[in-house]
């Protein structure tokens, strides 16, 4: 099919060791760790005051303290989730500054969103992946970037919610990838509305996160536009449902209370050649968009006050299907005039 029709696209706190004290026995108690789970899990730091017998005595206590040695030690802060494999050193963050939490940041478009805050330098960012190994070989952690494992979409509600926590904003840029066609449909729901309904809730349990930016798809709203017919609408759906299923995301974090933004971006690819044009709701049915430029985009958006409960669809200027053009008042070429992305 024509490309211009497919639009697919634990570490980060700086906190004081009381707050992470208290957050460490909240965690172990609540699911039920053993004693020798505690050993096993806990860093081990050489301690000249410590010994068997306090091993044995108070495991909990003892790897506590043990920790609190490498903060003091180090001169930074540890962030510990028990359900991580990782530990990692924290970047010290600025808290004159937001601080952006992008999940999905190690796939193709993610990867640059992360990459766009860094260079803002007008933000704390923090690079949620499932592999800290896949961000670490992409080289995520440059530039004060931190990195936190095992955030997945498709997690408990408690777990992301422990990732977002400290996160003022909120950068959901994942998405099923095609692949098996039997599991497509499985995968469509699982990641972009279930995945995304429990990124939403997420935040609001976690409390602090103050906005959400979404990368969804054009023509996802296409049943409701009268775009069902279309061919951008109908080969795109016919993978997994994808866009009546982040529809669904969509609309439940617009009814979410947190302020949020939904980028919608015309079919992927990896390389610009037209300027950006940025159009309403619904106003695309076709054409294509540099990643790069999409990243851009939601990174800006997720900094900028101005970028508030709207939807905004984005393509490449020339990128349309022969016959369809997206001119005013649904459509402005914007180019790199930043002021007038987010009217």
């Amino acid at each position: 099919p024509d490309k211009k029709y497919l639009p697919f696209h634990m570490l980060a706190t700086h906190q004081s060791t009381s707050f992470i004290r208290a957050k460490v026995r909240s965690k172990l108690f609540s699911t039920g760790r053993t004693r020798r789970a505690v050993r096993e899990r806990r860093p081990r730091i050489s301690a000249s005051s410590s010994s068997e017998k306090d091993d044995d005595s108070s495991p909990l206590s003892n790897a506590l303290s043990r920790r609190e040695l490498a903060l003091i030690a180090a001169s930074t802060v540890f962030s510990y989730y028990p359900d991580s494999s990782s530990i990692k050193l924290a970047h010290a963050r600025n808290s004159s500054l937001p601080t952006v939490l992008v999940i999905g940041s190690t796939g193709q478009t993610g990867k640059l969103v992360v990459s766009s805050l860094s260079r803002t330098n007008n933000a704390n960012v923090v690079a949620g992946c499932r592999s800290l190994e896949k961000a670490k070989k992409l080289q995520l952690d440059q530039n004060g970037v931190e990195l936190l494992g095992g955030v997945d979409v498709t997690d408990t509600t408690d777990n992301l919610a422990l990732a977002m926590d400290g996160a003022d904003v909120v950068v959901v840029a994942t998405g099923f990838v095609p692949g098996n066609p039997f599991k497509m449909s499985a995968a469509a729901h699982e990641v972009d509305n279930e995945g995304v309904v429990n990124c939403v809730k997420a935040a609001k349990k976690a409390g602090n996160v103050k906005k959400i930016v979404l990368i969804s798809s054009i023509l996802t709203n296409g049943r409701a536009a009268g775009l069902a017919d279309s061919p951008g609408f109908k080969i795109t759906n016919a993978f997994g449902g994808v866009l009546d299923e982040k529809l669904v995301g969509e609309n439940y974090l617009r009814n979410s209370g947190i302020d949020w933004v939904i980028v919608r971006p015309a079919g992927l690819k990896n390389d610009q050649s037209g300027n950006l044009i940025i159009g309403q709701e619904d106003a695309m049915t076709s054409g294509e968009i540099d990643r790069h430029l999409v990243a851009e985009v939601m990174a800006r958006a997720a900094l900028d006050d101005k970028a508030k409960n709207k939807v905004y669809e984005i393509a490449e200027e020339g990128s349309y299907t022969n016959g369809y053009e997206c001119g005013a008042p649904k459509c402005s070429i914007v180019g790199n005039n930043i002021n007038k992305w987010f009217l």
